[in-house]
C-alpha cells in the first residue's frame, strides 16, 4: 500500500521527529495551504488541521486516489494531479506552501520556487526539505536514497531560494538514523512492541544529536523556511 511507511511504529517515528520541525511555523488559522508533491496526502491533512482549507497536489495520479480515499467527510482538504512549476492557481491566493520530500531528484530549484513564490501572498509562508550535502555521517551504503537524488548544502539552497524571489528565515536539519540501517532493524523484528522500542531508541538518540550546537546543520535533511519577499526587499537582497 502507497501509504505503509506512515503505519504503526513507522508513522509515529515520522510524527515526532519530521512533522514537529515542519508544522512548526503554521499558525493555526491560516487561511489557504498548498502540500506541493504531496503523496498519500500525510502532510495535506496535517496542515488541513491547522487551515480553513488546504490543496494536496502531485504529479502522480495513484497517491492522489489514496489520499482522497483517507479524507474524511467535513474536511477541509481537496487533492488535485498539478505540475509544481505550472499551478493553476491564481497569484497571491495561498498564505503556506509545503513541499516535503518534494525535491529529493531536483537539480534546479526556481522553476518551481518561483512558481511558489508567485502563488504565495506577501509575507506568505514556504517549509521545504531537501537532502543534506553537510549530513554526518556520510555513509552512502546506508542512505538508502535514489540513484538520481540530489545533495543540497544550506548555502547553495539558500541562493537559489532567495533567486527565486524568497527570503530565507531560517534553515535547520533533522537528524536521521541512516535509512537502510533502521529500517532494516525494523524489519527484522517482527514484534510490534519491539519496533516501538527501536523507534523511540533512535528518536531519543537523533533529539540529542540535533541538540548538540556543533551538530546543528549536520542533519540528513535540511528544513527550509522561506517568505515571500516584496520587490524593494527582492531589490534590495541583490544590489
Amino acid at each position: 500500500m502507497l501509504d505503509s511507511k506512515y503505519a504503526g511504529a513507522r508513522g509515529g517515528y515520522f510524527s515526532r521527529t519530521e512533522e514537529p520541525v515542519v508544522l512548526r511555523s503554521i499558525r493555526a488559522g491560516t487561511r489557504h495551504a498548498l502540500d506541493l508533491g504531496t503523496g498519500t496526502g500525510r502532510v495535506a491533512f496535517l496542515c488541513a488541521d491547522r487551515s480553513e482549507f488546504t490543496l494536496g497536489v502531485d504529479v502522480h495520479v495513484d497517491g492522489l486516489r489514496v489520499a482522497r480515499s483517507q479524507a474524511r467527510p467535513g474536511t477541509r482538504v481537496a487533492f488535485a494531479a498539478m505540475d509544481g512549476a505550472a499551478l493553476g492557481l491564481r497569484s497571491e491566493s495561498l498564505d503556506v506552501v509545503t513541499a516535503i520530500g518534494t525535491f529529493e531528484s531536483t537539480r534546479d530549484l526556481r522553476p518551481v520556487l518561483r512558481e511558489i513564490a508567485r502563488v504565495l501572498t506577501a509575507d506568505g509562508l514556504l517549509v521545504f526539505t531537501c537532502w543534506n550535502d553537510a549530513r554526518w555521517p556520510k555513509l552512502e551504503l546506508l542512505d538508502r536514497r535514489a540513484p538520481d537524488s540530489v545533495l543540497w548544502t544550506p548555502e547553495s539552497v539558500r541562493t537559489q531560494t532567495e533567486l527565486s524571489g524568497l527570503a530565507v528565515d531560517d534553515i535547520e536539519s533533522i537528524f536521521f538514523v541512516p535509512r537502510r540501517l533502521l529500517w532494516g532493524l525494523y524489519r527484522s523484528l517482527l514484534i510490534e512492541p519491539l519496533r516501538r522500542a527501536l523507534v523511540a531508541a533512535s528518536v531519543t538518540l537523533e533529539a540529542r544529536l540535533g541538540r548538540m550546537s556543533s551538530m546543528a546543520r549536520a542533519g540528513r535533511v535540511l528544513v527550509v523556511r522561506a517568505r515571500k519577499t516584496r520587490p524593494n526587499e527582492l531589490a534590495y537582497q541583490h544590489r
